[in-house]
């Protein structure tokens, strides 16, 4: 059964600070509802330096990230974007925010 997917995940640095790599390399994701409201911070089991799995499978990040509708970072390749819209739903947004609020609040206000 697929899980509900509502939530917004933001890829962070350990600083708390926008990740400028790939989405699914990221050390940490933090989790807001779509109201904005923080619900977790989420350490990233295939961050960099901490796997040796390829991070542009979507497939692993969306298992770690189940219950997530939007995905927000700086950089993600295109064929991740087509695959994560086409095949999950997953909205991948980029932006050239550098904190998670600033990220959060653009989003939020695009909608």
């Amino acid at each position: 059964m697929t899980p509900q997917r509502s939530l917004i995940a933001i890829a962070v640095d350990d600083k708390d600070t926008l990740w400028g790599g790939h989405f699914g390399m990221a050390p940490l994701f933090i989790l807001y509802s779509p109201a904005g409201e923080l619900t977790e911070k989420r350490p990233n089991p295939y961050g960099a330096g901490r796997s040796h799995k390829h991070h542009d499978d979507p497939k692993l990040i969306i298992d770690l990230l189940p219950e997530c509708a939007v995905f927000i970072g700086r950089r993600m390749g295109e064929e991740s974007k087509r695959k994560l819209a086409e095949k999950f739903g997953i909205d991948a947004v980029l932006t050239p925010q550098k904190t998670p609020e600033a990220a959060l609040h653009a989003y939020l206000n695009k909608k």
